[in-house]
């Protein structure tokens, strides 16, 4: 074929009609279709991407990567350190009595527990050591973080309830004495008169108020029993000394607060 036949060629017959602008790919009808057939592709790449987000959710839920079960090891630690409140009828409104009913907070657990937010206890760390302190212990806030990461399984898998081993640990609880074998006192802050073996202190003071309570003795040495911080009138605490502090005559309770304040001391009768 020449270059002569090729231009020929090339050109549009004579009196033929020109292709339309659909008929070319381009023009309102093309851009419609194309327009729907963007949409679809996006509709199910986003459809694609919430399945494989569901799976790996399930998947990773589903998980267990760790021997700590609530069985075992964690049911202890929330019985002595959190039914007080965590319970049917307790201060709390979420109560964390048995797996079904902890196993949806389990995340948030953690969280509570790495902070020190949970176990509540309003006595600074370092002033006092107290008998009914449900503070978690390293060891127990660990047991607890790895079983969170680990699935939070309920028992060991494929093991029968009458195989599962005792606890690792056995949180102690501390029993109040029997109310007739103690007596009180009460009044204002600041310095009051005070003698006898002490048992406890209970502070009552304004909303997320702080007292500094100190035992000042006859030969003007000063014994810190607690200090006590962002007080919560919904959890007022009866701080039972872990060690009874005697007290001689002459000796004198100062609670130290800004706000309005008042103390109740139990002595040994």
């Amino acid at each position: 074929m020449n270059e002569r036949d090729k231009g020929k060629r090339l050109r549009p017959e004579r009196g033929a009609k020109p292709p339309s602008e659909s008929e070319r790919g381009w023009g309102p009808a093309s851009s419609e279709k194309s327009k729907t057939r963007e949409k679809a592709l996006a509709a199910f790449a986003v459809g694609a991407f919430l399945l494989c987000r569901l799976t790996l959710a399930l998947g990773a839920h589903d998980r267990i990567t760790t021997r700590v079960t609530w069985d075992r090891e964690i049911a202890p630690i929330v019985s002595a350190r959190c039914a007080d409140c965590h319970r049917a009828g307790g201060r709390s409104t979420i109560p964390l009595a048995t797996y079904q009913e902890a196993r949806p907070w389990a995340v948030a657990i953690k969280e509570e527990v790495l902070t020190r937010r949970m176990p509540k206890w309003n006595a600074a760390r370092g002033y006092g050591d107290f008998a009914n302190d449900p503070s978690l212990s390293p060891f127990e806030i660990a047991l607890i973080a790895a079983w969170v990461d680990g699935g939070a399984p309920e028992t060991e898998k494929n093991k029968p309830s009458s195989a599962i081993a005792a606890p690792v640990v056995k949180p102690a609880t501390f029993t109040p004495p029997r109310h007739a074998s103690i007596r009180t006192a009460g009044g204002k802050c600041g310095d009051q008169p005070a003698a006898g073996t002490l048992l406890a202190v209970r502070p009552t003071l304004d909303k997320r108020g702080s007292a500094g309570i100190a035992a000042i003795l006859p030969d003007g040495r000063r014994e810190i029993i607690a200090w006590i911080r962002d007080y919560d009138p919904d959890f007022a605490t009866t701080y039972w000394l872990r060690k009874p502090l005697n007290l001689a005559r002459g000796s004198q309770i100062r609670v130290e607060s800004k706000g309005a304040c008042s103390i109740e001391l139990s002595f040994a009768k």
